[in-house]
């Protein structure tokens, strides 16, 4: 008996030891610990510099949106070229014959972006091609093979209109110099009436954004295509003998309907080709626009999707707060390529505040694409969230920052998540669920306490001596006791209910944290949280008019939605290492088949005589950690959506 209370006083020692908690989540090995998501934001430690001269491009009355581009490295000249993709204010499309509304400009540098000069624009006003139809081109790449420039476009002809892009599609060209002039094939390689009436997985038919890929035997065309209206994008390719086509049917390679882990809204513009390898940089579409994904795959590989992996989900870029950039990447996303040097160089889209598009510059070195220490963080046009993937009961933080705007320091964190609709519009109902925060601003300081649907304010002050450069803030507790410091200047002290959850920081709008230091003592604890319905939604490129959205406590949080039809499917991504669904049960649905990652489906039966709260009909607790998705779709009846919850 002895020998058993040794072992089992010593086990409980160990158990306790590795539960304490000692970290500074600002080192670049925590990079995993932090959530990055495509709509919430994702922290970056990317070590990219800009460009002195920035904006090199803005837009202007009549082309205001210059949102799209692409960067090009002559390896002939050595010279360097942008090809703006410019557009009206709104993407507005005009009936006027006299007046463009998309243009692609033609700039190049003869001193590695030091200086521009515009060689011209791509087409004249109202160029005549495809039997005599009258078209503007906006994006294009450009890929040198063989002796000559090969050029690929996406048009649009003065018949159409947002709301039919039949008459809209991508070309090709070619020149012996990278300004043109370019000739222009006798066929496009594609136009969109040839998938308006049958559109791929019944949803994908507009065709733009394209790339161009010469390899060994066979030349690949790459593009985006998206819904009408748009609330789902997707990556295809065909292939050619010929880089004129004829192409082959498009293959979706990267499409969120995939039974695996992939954020929606993602638009991809050019890829670079780095030793053997594609990469494919995107950007979401979401309203922070605070979220890169970069894709990589093996040039022979590109038309088979089972070949791609995730090269850098999310932290590989961040916005700062210089007027040039108040919108974020706003476009598509940046490009570039990398130089002899080893430093990757990109282009990327942003806007400034009066509502005007801008062309910037930034480099890094390749061997060196993060730092060891110190994350940025930021939001655009909505807020941003990021959190660390596990419990914590907080004992002590410890932060070395800069802010621009607002933050909140979160910890003690029990909320719902989710986004409000199918652009990935992100912002807080900040007085529902359970959780403390610490709120920074140029303007001063408070401690909120939300719980109960209010938000109570503890105490409140001036910082009198905030920082431009660098600010460090003390959160430390003793015996219960809490004490907040900043700058060695004692702001608050005293007692907040116990409730050991997600730690995290939030950032409103056009806010910017940069820090050196995200030091938590503590003790870990198994971390939780729910994501509500929308995401699955759009997880799995759902339209709204496919669902009724319902306020009633039959579901978790009050909130769910239903198919109006039978053939129904979602889908949530997620970041942890077990997950719960939550649905509830009626005489009216049937049964629904479920899927984590590839695992075989499970059927689950929702049918019941009378209407039952959400419970959990599904969970799956031993799942590694890392990114996976649940795969939800009917069987026969309507399918009810309500909430995961989520263990890390």
């Amino acid at each position: 008996m002895r020998k058993y209370l040794l072992f089992a006083f010593l086990l409980s020692g160990f158990i306790f030891e590795a539960c304490k908690l000692h970290k500074d989540f600002a080192l670049l090995n925590t990079r995993n610990n932090w959530s990055h998501h495509f709509a919430y934001g994702s922290p970056s430690w990317d070590t990219f510099e800009r460009f002195p001269n920035n904006p090199v491009y803005q837009g202007r009355n009549g082309m205001e949106w210059p949102v799209n581009g692409f960067l090009f490295s002559d390896p002939v000249s050595k010279n360097w070229y942008l090809y703006i993709g410019e557009y009206r204010r709104n993407y507005a499309i005009i009936r006027d014959s006299t007046a463009k509304n998309f243009n692609c400009a033609i700039y190049k540098s003869t001193d590695r972006g030091k200086s521009w000069n515009k060689s011209g624009d791509l087409f004249p006003l109202n160029f005549s091609c495809y039997d005599s139809l009258h078209i503007q081109a906006p994006d294009v790449m450009v890929i040198y093979a063989d002796g000559k420039y090969h050029l690929i476009f996406d048009w649009v002809s003065n018949k159409a209109s947002w709301q039919e892009m039949g008459e809209s599609g991508i070309g090709y060209a070619v020149a012996e110099r990278p300004e043109g002039p370019y000739r222009v094939s006798s066929e496009p390689l594609k136009i969109n009436t040839q998938y308006r009436s049958h559109p791929i997985l019944n949803k994908y038919w507009r065709m733009y954004a394209p790339m161009l890929v010469k390899r060994k035997n066979d030349w690949v065309m790459l593009y985006m295509m998206d819904t009408a209206p748009p609330r789902s994008w997707a990556l295809a390719a065909s292939t050619a003998k010929k880089p004129e086509g004829p192409y082959s049917e498009p293959l979706l390679v990267r499409n969120v309907e995939r039974k695996t882990s992939y954020p929606p809204l993602m638009e991809y513009f050019p890829a670079f080709e780095r030793s053997g390898y594609l990469y494919f940089p995107a950007t979401s579409v979401a309203t922070n626009r605070n979220f890169q994904l970069i894709s990589r795959v093996k040039t022979e590989d590109v038309t088979n999707p089972d070949k791609w992996e995730i090269f850098s989900n999310g932290s590989f870029w961040h916005p700062t707060s210089a007027e040039n950039e108040y919108a974020g990447i706003w476009g598509q996303t940046f490009t570039g390529f990398v130089d002899d040097a080893d430093s990757l160089v990109v282009m990327f889209p942003s806007k400034n505040k009066q509502n005007f598009g801008t062309i910037n510059l930034a480099k890094t070195s390749w061997d060196h694409l993060f730092r060891n220490r110190g994350f940025a963080f930021s939001a655009g046009e909505g807020g941003s969230f990021t959190y660390l993937k596990q419990g914590i009961n907080l004992g002590d933080l410890k932060m070395d920052f800069n802010i621009s705007g607002t933050m909140r320091i979160v910890w003690d964190f029990h909320k719902p998540v989710d986004i409000r609709d199918t652009w990935g519009n992100f912002s807080f109902d900040r007085s529902a669920g359970e959780y403390k925060e610490i709120e920074v601003s140029e303007s001063g300081w408070k401690v909120n306490l939300i719980i109960n649907k209010t938000i109570q304010t503890v105490d409140s002050g001036k910082i009198l001596n905030l920082n431009k450069t660098e600010n460090f803030l003390h959160l430390g507790k003793e015996r219960g006791l809490l004490s907040l410091s900043m700058n060695n200047q004692k702001l608050w002290s005293g007692r907040l209910p116990e409730r050991a959850g997600v730690t995290g920081i939030m950032l409103d709008p056009h806010s910017h944290l940069l820090t050196s230091r995200f030091e938590i003592r503590g003790k870990a604890t198994q971390g939780r949280l729910a994501y509500g319905y929308y995401e699955a939604l759009l997880n799995a490129g759902n339209q709204d008019n496919e669902w009724e959205f319902k306020e009633d406590s039959l579901f978790r949080n009050g909130k769910g939605a239903i198919s109006k039809g039978n053939s129904a499917f979602a889908k949530w991504n997620f970041e942890g290492n077990g997950v719960e669904i939550y649905l509830p049960k009626g005489p009216m649905f049937g049964t629904v088949a479920v899927a984590v990652d590839r695992q075989p489906e499970v059927n689950i039966n929702l049918k019941n005589d009378k209407l039952l709260k959400s419970t959990v009909v599904f969970k799956s607790k031993t799942l590694k950690r890392g990114n996976h998705s649940v795969y939800l779709k009917t069987i026969d009846g309507p399918l009810p959506l309500d909430c995961i919850e989520v263990s890390f």
